[in-house]
């Protein structure tokens, strides 16, 4: 007889115990590496207002467009070749030489790629630096450091697919920490001789290196690098490449256009500076997009199961929008706790901060739609984004200053909405083809 009486059943049966111990396990999983990625992000936003406070606003603006464009370039480097490593990569990954073909595959196009976009975009950081005011031999100096630390993060985002596909966290979790780590302590040492934006781009591309070495250490104990390259992969390669080049294009200058914009059109280096100051403030939702690329987009690449993944998609879009609705409240509610962390010479930037926060959320939303969409291949239909966005646009230019901060901001903030909304619709469409099939 039980505690409930001879007719009551146990609370959980035998049946249901491995689900709750699978489902037990992930949380640990997810738990724990939230909690590193947050020591991690954290390290490196004390290295991002370290540089906030210590550079002036001249050579923080120099630090910003360098930063800036060399992100640009590498997400020019990578159209549809992350689409291609993970949704392939899904299927292979236990296969140690079939996935070193699609590895050396991958690092191959990329390479290419980030040639192309080397030779487009660096005259244009070139022009950039200049009219900031940087001489010439200085925006040289940068630009070199630049090409210097993409090169190595070329390699970096191919190789970075293994350990994510083969849910090796702590991996993950020990490159990045020891990459942060490193670039923290140098910096915080420079501070007491000497620092600029220069100096800051170099330490950043050594961190890189070091996360490289570690990374690739790992790498050739579980994929043949030694594999020659696979041409259906490749062939599949350029159909993503094909179909994504214009759109992806598109989106990369649209995740940078605030500080482009303000570049180009605002009077002073100081208002780079402010744009890109407050983008620091940002990285707290670099956290969530580690979790979507290492843990919740390779889960859901792998999940077959059409009622699994209508709750996983439901979990993840869920826990995102919660928290991004808490951020804005706060911005809202408490600006100058946010702003505090930048120093005095941000410190009046409460409204812009708002509009930057609002943007970091559609940022963030829309970041957490593709990525589900891109680790499933459901992006038919994704290239209507740029007219969509175009139309938008050009209904908000009128009313729009550029020269401003707060009007960049209030952009870019528009701009987001229509991104946002078809990514939606694109994971409701790629649902409801599952649902279907199995139908």
């Amino acid at each position: 007889m039980s505690f409930f009486g001879p007719t009551s059943s146990p609370l959980l049966d035998e049946s249901s115990a491995p689900m709750i111990r699978r489902a037990l396990h992930r949380a640990r999983i997810v738990s724990g590496f939230a909690f590193a990625q947050g020591a991690v992000q954290l390290i490196g936003f004390l290295s991002g207002i370290l540089l906030v406070r210590t550079l002036d606003q001249r050579e923080y603006a120099y630090f910003t467009i360098a930063n800036t464009m060399q992100g640009t370039i590498n997400v020019l480097a990578d159209i549809g070749i992350s689409i291609g490593l993970v949704s392939i990569g899904g299927r292979v990954w236990q296969d140690r030489e079939r996935f070193g073909q699609l590895i050396n595959t991958g690092l191959r196009l990329r390479r290419t790629l980030g040639g192309i976009a080397i030779a487009v975009v660096t005259p244009v950081l070139y022009f950039m630096l200049v009219k900031n005011g940087a001489s010439v031999p200085y925006a040289v100096m940068l630009i070199v450091v630049v090409l210097a630390g993409l090169w190595i993060q070329l390699s970096i985002g191919v190789l970075s697919v293994v350990p994510r596909l083969h849910s090796n966290i702590k991996r993950i979790q020990t490159i990045d920490v020891t990459g942060s780590i490193a670039r923290l302590v140098v910096l915080v040492a420079l501070v007491f001789v000497f620092l600029n934006a220069s100096v800051a781009m170099v330490v950043g591309a050594a961190a890189l290196v070091l996360q490289w070495f570690l990374l690739r250490r790992y790498v050739v104990t579980v994929v043949d690098l030694g594999a020659s390259e696979n041409a259906e992969d490749r062939s599949a390669m350029l159909g993503f490449i094909r179909n994504q080049a214009a759109n992806a294009i598109f989106f990369c200058l649209q995740g940078q256009i605030t500080i482009f914009l303000i570049s180009f059109f605002g009077t002073r280096a100081n208002s780079v500076a402010e744009v890109g100051a407050l983008g620091r403030l940002a990285m707290i939702f670099a956290v969530v997009s580690n979790l979507l690329a290492n843990v919740f987009a390779p889960a859901f690449a792998r999940c077959q199961s059409p009622r699994r993944l209508r709750w996983q998609f439901a979990g993840i879009v869920g826990a995102v929008s919660a928290f991004s609705a808490l951020l804005v409240v706060a911005a809202i509610l408490f600006p100058r706790a946010f702003l505090f962390v930048l120093g005095g010479k941000y410190m009046h930037l409460e409204h812009e901060l708002v509009l930057m926060v609002a943007g970091a959320v559609a940022s963030a939303l829309t970041g957490t739609f593709w990525a589900l969409n891109a680790s499933k291949a459901w992006i038919a239909g994704s290239w209507l984004y740029v007219p969509l966005t175009l139309v938008t646009q050009a209904a908000t230019i009128p009313f729009v200053d550029f020269s401003s901060v707060h009007g960049v901001l209030v952009f870019n903030l528009v701009s987001a909405a229509p991104n946002l909304l078809l990514n939606l619709v694109l994971s409701y469409r790629g649902l409801r083809s599952v649902e279907a099939a199995a139908a």
